[in-house]
């Protein structure tokens, strides 16, 4: 579970991060249709938007440094993501001074290694 403040997230999120919970795709069920909108990452990684091809709900994202996990956003969970305890960020070079993270989580300027 993580933080991240890439600047893509924060385009995408509208805010300083993006706050995710990392799911295994195995523990996914997707019904209905989904499009996907790819970019290149400055890793050279392919980074897709999974939405809603209806109404363009965000569902999830997907690194193709990752493919066995999904990143939904905790937003997602509205109501009921008391259980979301962040546990790290990534991309803190890009992290905004007036987004405010707590302190005590290690911060990454990539993603980890």
């Amino acid at each position: 579970m993580l933080l991240c403040a890439c600047q893509d997230c924060q385009r995408a999120s509208g805010t300083g991060h993006a706050t995710v919970a990392l799911v295994p795709t195995a523990a996914l069920t997707i019904t209905g249709a989904v499009k996907g909108f790819d970019r290149t990452s400055d890793s050279g990684a392919t980074f897709t938007r999974h939405f809603c091809p209806s109404c363009g709900t965000p569902l999830f994202g997907q690194s193709s440094r990752a493919p066995d996990i999904r990143m939904i956003a905790v937003g997602f969970y509205t109501g009921q993501n008391d259980w979301f305890a962040p546990s790290q960020l990534i991309f803190a070079r890009s992290h905004q001074a007036w987004d405010l993270i707590a302190d005590h989580l290690p911060q990454h300027n990539t993603y980890r290694e």
